[in-house]
Order: C-alpha cells, then structure tokens, then sequence
C-alpha cells in the first residue's frame, strides 16, 4: 500500500481513491456449512479491490458460490452444466415474449440456441 509522506496510506493511488470497507464474501462462512450439512450455495455481492478499467472486471458484482462436499471435478462440472441448463430451461418457459422480440430485432435463432443448449450434454 503506497504511503504518504506522513506515513499515511495514500489514497490516491488505490483503486477507490478514498477508505473503502468492502466485505468477504460469503463462500468464507458456508464452507463450514458444507461439511456439515451438505452442498450448500451462497448469492450476494462480491467485491475486487484491486484497479482493472476494462468491461470485463468490475469491481463489484453478484456471484453464486456452490460449495459441494466431497466432490470431484466431474461433480464440479455437473453441478456448472445443470445450473446453466437449469437458467435456461427458466428462461425458455418464462420469457417466451422476449425471447420473440429478441429474434425479431436482433440475431435470429437465439431461442433455437438456447434450447438446444438444454437439450445437448456440455
């Protein structure tokens, strides 16, 4: 951490340019949950403290965390292929209209391609 003179922090030079609390998230606390009652999952803001100016590095965002006991990286991938296909099958039965809308005024086959996604092993 950069200092001032002073032996202060200098906070013009950290990536909020001020005092920033930001919070751990969740994944810290649950994964105690897991051993104890199985696979369990955490939902809520997740903080980066570190400076990235780009669209693809934000410094605060929402994020599912799973935590499974005992699992491999097959389980992993299972548990990662039947969340997305979960969020999809979701979107499909409840956005039907927009789905629409999107293919009109926008790239057609977008509902064809999600569904096809639900229905093909990753």
């Amino acid at each position: 951490m950069p200092k001032t003179e002073q032996g202060k922090i200098d906070y013009s030079k950290d990536f909020f340019k001020k005092p920033a609390f930001l919070t751990c998230s969740g994944q810290l606390n649950v994964e105690q949950f897991c051993i104890g009652i199985g696979d369990v999952y955490t939902f809520g803001p997740t903080f980066r403290a570190e400076e990235s100016n780009t669209k693809r590095h934000l410094a605060e965002f929402w994020m599912i965390e799973p935590e499974l006991a005992f699992a491999d990286l097959k389980d992993d991938m299972d548990c990662a292929e039947e969340y997305v296909k979960y969020c999809l099958r979701y979107i499909l039965k409840n956005n039907a209209e927009d789905l629409n809308f999107i293919d009109k005024f926008s790239a057609k086959g977008n509902t064809e391609l999600l569904q096809t996604i639900v229905d093909t092993p990753f």
